[in-house]
């Protein structure tokens, strides 16, 4: 059995796995100074379990933490993914594949595998990041802009007077108070940056791209947007997955 481990910047989305199956999976906020504790309450790991694989974007004090907690729990095998210039057919637009966030390649390769087609790959989480692809498998780039949460919090704490608890109501309606507005705007950043996207994409490839998003606002944002986009969970998870086992 495998435990796989999608590390945010500030949350942690996992699976177990067998025969390529996900039996059971979670997620959780992570505390940043004590890394092994929450792990250590989040996760149990049994004897069933033979290998880590590891996507993560926390950084190195992050990863360190985690592997001083795999060897409290024995001999594990660690397996953490990067960016390939080229995969199964994908070709990232990246000279330099170390900058781009393996959450987004996983994504990208997730979509890939299963579609083949050209795709928009947004992911809503600390920051709302969007990949495009066209239908030869080539990244033609992305974005990445604060997340909904992030937005939020940065307007509040660079204002005087807009002091306010960060909102999560899903809603572009206009707003006639300030929270309300603060969130509002949130959501309808997110949202017009989404439909731009696609309608761009759509326009350069001459037809629709297939659509994905996932992440921990996804569900939120997904029922205020133009285009249909299918929600998908695990897709850093799927992608990390794939690409750990076309490497063995």
């Amino acid at each position: 059995m495998k435990l796989l481990l999608d590390i945010g910047n500030s949350s942690v989305n996992w699976a177990s796995e067998r025969k390529s199956q996900f039996f059971s999976h979670g997620s959780f906020i992570y505390d940043k100074n004590n890394f092994e504790n929450s792990l250590e309450k989040n996760i149990s790991l049994t004897k069933n379990v033979s290998k880590i694989l590891v996507s993560n974007v926390g950084g190195l004090e992050i990863f360190n933490s985690l592997g001083s907690w795999v060897k409290k729990h024995g001999p594990l095998e660690l397996w953490q993914s990067c960016v390939e210039k080229k995969f199964k057919g994908l070709k990232t637009s990246y000279s330099e594949t170390q900058q781009m966030g393996i959450d987004r390649w996983l994504s990208i390769v997730a979509g890939w595998e299963e579609h083949q087609s050209s795709l928009c790959v947004v992911s809503c989480g600390t920051a709302l990041t969007i990949d495009s692809v066209d239908s030869k498998g080539n990244h033609l780039g992305g974005y990445i802009i604060p997340g909904i949460d992030l937005m939020q919090k940065i307007l509040i704490a660079n204002t005087e007077k807009i002091n306010i608890n960060i909102g999560n109501n899903p809603s572009i309606d206009y707003a006639s108070d300030t929270k309300t507005a603060v969130n509002n705007g949130a959501f309808f950043a997110s949202v017009s940056i989404i439909d731009r996207a696609v309608n761009e994409l759509s326009t350069e490839l001459g037809g629709m791209p297939k659509c994905i998003i996932s992440g921990g606002n996804a569900s939120l944002v997904k029922p205020l947007l133009e285009h249909k986009f299918e929600y998908e969970p695990n897709l850093v998870l799927r992608g990390l997955l794939i690409a750990h086992n076309t490497s063995i």
